[in-house]
């Protein structure tokens, strides 16, 4: 094919370059620009400034506003106490924590429960720590073993004998369906060390007893870590985070918020030894906070009515509050 080399072509090749670099130039201005508007957005002069002022005191000081955190919680606890005491007390047992002041509530947590479902969350933030320290990949793949079949929740079981998943889409299962047999498969992958490496790093000693059972005030740790980022890194806290919103298990602590409160919760259900039970974090506008209730020996209607109660009386307390 003949080369076009009249002056006009050459003219059009010396003109596009100087006027893609022009374009280039004027958006790259315009981003810096935008960039450093917003950096300068309003009230971080204000914090930057309190933060220099106030160099021994938490940095969240700086940025949420003094009427976000809660002095007072004595109503709140009063009132949970009220409603675990309508029932069998012993069985009944709640902690609440006010995350931007640490405040805590506590009822009956030295009482311990049969985990159920609660248990995957510790092994779904040990397959992500794996990830981490790059024994694994997201996209690395698992093969389903006869004995990982589990029909009790999920679905993953369905599929056939040597059929391979990610690590994502195994996670994504456990978290958002609660799915056992993504359980099996993660587990039969693990170490007792990694456990062991989850529990030292959070100071987990007391999360199981001989029996495997947990407690309320223990449990609750594992969300202050992947809240504060304490054990995985930031990106990995808020993917786990997430997927825990997405769960469709919505009759216990849901219950009792407002429609489209964010919840990042995991629930276990035990049937058997009638152990019905909810933790995670609510995340009301500046205000988050911690909820885990464990009922036992309940029937199971009548636990979500409870928990229905304890999650709406505590969403209510943190929202309207007021400081005098």
């Amino acid at each position: 094919m003949a080369s076009d080399k009249s002056p006009a072509s050459r003219k059009r090749r010396t003109v596009r370059p100087r006027v893609v670099i022009t374009v280039f130039a004027v958006l790259l201005l315009t981003n810096i620009v935008s960039v450093g508007f917003l950096m300068r957005r309003p009230g971080d002069d204000s914090a930057k400034k309190a933060l220099e002022k106030y160099p021994f005191i938490d940095i969240a000081r700086n940025y949420i506003p003094q009427e976000h955190f809660i002095v007072n919680i004595q109503p709140l606890r009063e009132k949970l106490n009220k409603l675990a005491a309508a029932e069998k007390a012993e069985t009944v047992s709640v902690y609440f924590e006010f995350l931007n002041t640490g405040a805590n509530i506590q009822i009956n947590n030295s009482t311990r429960f049969y985990p159920a479902s609660l248990v995957k969350l510790p092994s779904a933030l040990v397959a992500m720590k794996k990830v981490e320290k790059g024994d694994w990949k997201m996209d690395s793949r698992l093969v389903l073993f006869e004995q990982d079949k589990d029909q009790r929740y999920g679905t993953l079981y369905q599929q056939p004998v040597g059929t391979s998943f990610s690590i994502e889409e195994l996670l994504t299962a456990l978290l958002t369906q609660s799915d056992n047999t993504a359980h099996r498969m993660l587990m039969r992958n693990m170490s007792e060390a990694e456990l062991g490496e989850l529990r030292d790093a959070i100071g987990l000693d007391e999360l199981f007893d001989e029996k495997s059972e947990v407690s309320a005030k223990e449990y609750s740790r594992l969300f202050r870590a992947l809240y504060n980022s304490s054990f995985l890194r930031r990106s990995n806290s808020q993917r786990i985070l997430q997927w825990l919103t997405q769960t469709p298990f919505n009759r216990t602590l849901p219950s009792g918020l407002p429609d489209g409160t964010i919840f990042s919760h995991k629930i276990g259900e035990d049937n058997v030894e009638k152990n019905y039970l909810d933790s995670g974090i609510v995340y009301l506008p500046n205000r988050p906070y911690l909820l885990t209730v464990m009922i036992k020996e309940h029937d199971q209607d009548k636990a979500n009515a409870l928990m229905k109660q304890i999650s709406r009386a505590a969403h209510d307390y943190v929202r309207d509050y007021e400081q005098k």
